[in-house]
Parts: C-alpha cells; sequence; structure tokens
C-alpha cells in the first residue's frame, strides 16, 4: 500500500468529508501522475491547495482510461458526474484529456491538527511512499 499527496482547489475536500464526492477524477493530456500509480488499500492524503494537509481518504476503486476522445469523456460525464461533484467547468477544462483516472474513496477521516507541508512546486498529485 502506498501514500499519495493530493491537492485540490475549493471546497472539494469538505464534500469528500461530508461523503457527498465518493470518486476523485484525474485528467490529462498525457500520462501522468496519478494514472497507473494508485491501487485499491492505498490512502490519499487530502491537502487544500496553498493550505494545510487536513485529512486523508482510502481507496476503494480505480478505473484507468487512455486513449479517451470526445465520446468517452461524454459517456464517464454522464456515468461519473454527480459521484465526482463537478460542475460544467471542470469537463469543459479537461475536454481534451487523453488520460483518466476515477478513483472511487472510502473512509474519509479529517485529522484534529492539519499537517503542514512545505511544498514549492506545482504539481497537483504526488506519491509519498509505501505505508509502514
Amino acid at each position: 500500500m502506498t501514500r499519495h499527496l493530493a491537492i485540490f482547489v475549493g471546497d472539494a475536500i469538505e464534500k469528500i468529508f461530508r461523503g457527498e464526492k465518493v470518486v476523485e477524477g484525474r485528467f490529462s493530456e498525457s500520462r501522468i501522475i496519478p494514472f497507473a500509480s494508485v491501487m485499491r488499500g492505498d490512502e490519499i492524503y487530502l491537502k487544500q491547495s496553498g493550505g494545510p494537509v487536513l485529512g486523508r481518504v482510502s481507496v476503494d476503486n480505480v478505473l484507468y482510461f487512455e486513449g479517451l476522445d470526445g465520446a468517452t469523456i461524454g459517456k464517464l460525464r454522464r456515468e461519473y458526474q454527480q459521484e465526482m461533484v463537478v460542475d460544467d467547468t471542470f469537463w469543459r477544462t479537461h475536454g481534451k484529456a487523453h488520460y483518466a483516472t476515477l478513483i472511487f474513496l472510502k473512509c474519509p477521516r479529517r485529522f484534529a491538527v492539519p499537517l503542514v507541508i512545505k511544498k514549492k512546486d506545482r504539481r497537483s498529485w504526488q506519491i509519498l511512499g509505501p505505508l509502514p
């Protein structure tokens, strides 16, 4: 099992804690993490963009898609938009994606004291390493 650090904007982390957002979707034009690097049983640490790590969530399942086109993205939108809790802007922004990682989340846990991680790069996902 591996630990990951995922950066979120807006109120996505709060939606995860409330159980509204149960699927995290990461779409990209190139083959970058988390594509092919997240597995069932992994843990994702939830970091607010420009802020602290607020908690963690476990990975229940993962689906990977490559070679995406407009029709496939439309199908993913119809199938998972509600569980991802994203709006039309998300789909417009990612309309040219070739890769998608859909991560099914379970057991979100908020930290009593947020963790401060000094992060200076713009990556929205990092692999922290295996769980001890």
